[in-house]
């Protein structure tokens, strides 16, 4: 163990827990709405990175912010060490469902709740520090350390898009983005919409589903929808939807619908309680018009049931090192005629893309719907015997005491964008992750203990 630079990490501590409560202060989420050239991801997700890069301009890190969708902050000399982080957080969703504002960055106990303070501020601040105890050690640096902070990780990536096509790629690295002990593998992922247009629409007055919007992103299990019933009894629809923990507003000639469900990663959709399933399970039980909307709506929950590996689609498949397949339905919009669903594919890391790509749209033309294929990210895998996989895999080890084994995920992070990445950290195993859901959160012993573990490798790494 490379003990200097541990000392320091301690007695910089309460300066890293202030620092990244000011960044998790900061509502950097993706808004469409608010997007602007000057910022392209919003004002607030550019404010994020700014406080980031200012932050680490003040512990003498050289810095660069491109274009406010993605910078860096870098420090040494040799061969380019790449470190993927992001900024970006997905909505807090329910705000009733936190025990603290998602953004006050309150604590209780020795835990921080905010959003983003497990994915992935916390890991950020946390490599931030541990890099900056390796500097005053003065161990010398044998290696140019390039920390890249993003702002659409949770959208889309274009952040690292644009960081490609300019800047220098580092030959590997990693990204504190998902779990100890090492991530070597990801599995595919892929995002499909289906859509249909509903003719037939009601000129009768006769009870009608007017509006339906479900979901808040794509990489959410969605925890609500809302549809409006024109023309509606709410007792009728009270008694259909009762036992979805469904909630019945009346609004003048018409009725609101509340489908309530529990939130969760895309990755892992069997932690959470799909609302848009839901809704479509009771579906099948109205008589309302237009008729037809009602038996695409039938269709569409014959894809997908109540289930989370893709049964349905005929997709379902696993292997050994990565696990099942995982399908989330995590969004849905019906508007003037138009009814549209988008949906997150994790498939494993030995399954050709092509496959789930042909049941796909299989699957599609089983029920008449249109199939578009918004995003393929293909399987990552580094090899366990790598030099990067077993020199992080040591200092994990060192630090914890624990052995641990490289695994694989289904989330999808940044290393897919670069050669050489795998994931290290920052959850620890055993502990629980609020990723995504309400009332995330990072303790102070767990974001102390990756500030070891993210130093002690930064060393070893430095004399690799």
């Amino acid at each position: 163990m490379v003990t200097g630079i541990h000392d320091l990490v301690d007695e910089h501590f309460d300066e890293l827990v202030s620092s990244l409560r000011s960044l998790l202060k900061i509502r950097s989420v993706f808004s469409r709405e608010e997007a602007t050239a000057e910022h392209p991801f919003g004002p607030e997700a550019t404010e994020a990175l700014r406080e980031f890069l200012q932050l680490a301009d003040r512990m003498g890190f050289e810095t660069k912010n491109i274009d406010n969708m993605v910078g860096y902050a870098e420090i040494g000399e040799g061969p380019l060490f790449g470190i993927l982080v992001h900024l970006d957080v997905v909505p807090e969703g329910e705000l009733s469902a936190w025990k603290l504002p998602p953004y006050a960055a309150e604590m209780e106990g020795d835990r921080i709740y905010a959003r983003g303070s497990e994915d992935d501020k916390g890991p950020a601040v946390s490599v931030l520090y541990a890099l900056k105890a390796l500097i005053d050690s003065g161990l010398p640096l044998k290696r140019r350390f390039r920390i890249i902070a993003g702002l659409d990780e949770e959208s889309g990536f274009r952040c690292i898009d644009r960081y490609r096509k300019t800047e220098e790629i580092p030959a590997e690295g990693f990204s504190p983005d998902a779990s100890f002990p090492v991530v070597n593998g990801e599995k595919g992922i892929l995002h499909f919409s289906l859509s249909k247009r509903i003719g037939n629409l009601n000129s009768m007055g006769l009870p009608e589903i007017l509006e339906i919007r479900g979901g808040t992103r794509i990489n959410v299990v969605p925890d609500e929808l809302v549809a409006y019933f024109e023309n509606a009894s709410a007792g009728y629809l009270a008694q259909a939807f009762s036992k979805e923990n469904g909630a019945i507003e009346r609004t003048g000639s018409g009725v609101i619908v509340r489908i309530k469900g529990v939130s969760a990663h895309a990755m892992e959709p069997w932690k959470g309680k799909n609302a848009i399933q839901l809704f479509l399970s009771r579906i099948k039980d109205l008589d309302y018009g237009p008729m037809e909307l009602l038996v695409e709506l039938i269709k569409l929950h014959g894809l997908f049931e109540l289930e989370t590996r893709g049964e349905s689609l005929g997709i379902a498949t696993e292997d050994e090192i990565s696990g099942p397949l995982s399908c989330n339905l995590a969004l849905i919009s019906y508007k003037d005629g138009l009814v549209t669903v988008d949906c997150d594919i994790r498939y494993p890391v030995t399954t050709p893309g092509d496959w789930v790509l042909e049941g796909l749209s299989r699957a599609a033309k089983s029920i008449g719907w249109n199939l578009r294929i918004v995003l393929h990210e293909k399987p990552l895998f580094v090899p366990p015997e790598s030099d990067l996989v077993r020199t992080l895999l040591d200092a994990y080890r060192a630090i914890t005491g624990e052995k641990g084994e490289p695994f694989s995920i289904g989330g999808g992070t940044y290393c897919k964008r670069m050669p050489g990445m795998v994931s290290f950290g920052g959850l620890f195993p055993g502990d629980g992750s609020n990723a995504h859901q309400a009332n995330e959160c990072v303790s102070l012993d767990a974001l102390r203990r990756m500030t070891h573990v993210y130093a002690e490798a930064l060393a070893r790494l430095n004399e690799v």
